[in-house]
């Protein structure tokens, strides 16, 4: 029974992390030319004017996907896009082209991995003080998002290099540890003692 209640909640678990997420960019005259953001599929982003000049929201050449919003003024106005493809998707203001651009690239969704993110390792396992994630030779650095059972983040590095990390403050039971790197991305199970 417990076996089945466990696999029942690592499976609410994994469409709870699958979710939909929106994103909000605010999109100004001068905003820059870096406006950039990684998304997965099927997430939303939402571009919200911040200023009361004409502007627009259109995919560039060799996007991924093609959108393009109407030309707004005003402040507060918003267009959103849900993107559904994985890849790179530059994006710009017709109307300031030079200081007005980003990328918006998506991720594939979880459990579409790249053979070589899904061989990464917890040691030890289970464990009460320490662990260290070793990554594939292939990768250098992934962002590291633990989740408690109840879909909960308890722990998130950006930049993880195989350094330890201390779990002393984590609670008992199973946690959900998710590595991301280049776009793909691997959940595992790590039991804290």
């Amino acid at each position: 029974m417990k076996t089945k209640l466990l696999s029942l909640l690592f499976f609410v678990f994994t469409i709870y992390v699958a979710a939909q997420t929106t994103y909000n960019l605010n999109w100004k005259l001068n905003i820059g030319t870096n406006i950039d953001l990684t998304v997965n599929i099927n997430d939303i982003v939402t571009w919200t004017w911040t200023d009361g000049i004409i502007h627009n929201v259109t995919s560039s050449s060799g996007s991924s996907e093609t959108f393009n919003s109407p030309d707004l003024t005003g402040n507060g106005q918003t267009y959103s896009y849900t993107f559904t493809k994985a890849g790179s998707n530059p994006y710009v203001c017709t109307y300031h082209s030079g200081n007005m651009s980003g990328t918006i690239t998506v991720s594939a969704p979880l459990g579409i991995e790249d053979a070589s993110i899904s061989n990464f390792s917890i040691s030890p396992n289970p464990a009460k003080n320490y662990i260290k994630i070793q990554l594939p030779q292939s990768i250098a650095e992934a962002k590291i998002e633990v989740f408690n059972i109840l879909g909960k983040q308890i722990y998130s590095n950006a930049n993880y290099r195989d350094n330890p990390i201390d779990i002393t403050s984590w609670e008992r039971g199973i946690t959900l540890i998710k590595v991301s790197s280049e776009g793909q991305s691997k959940i595992k199970k790590f039991i804290k003692q």
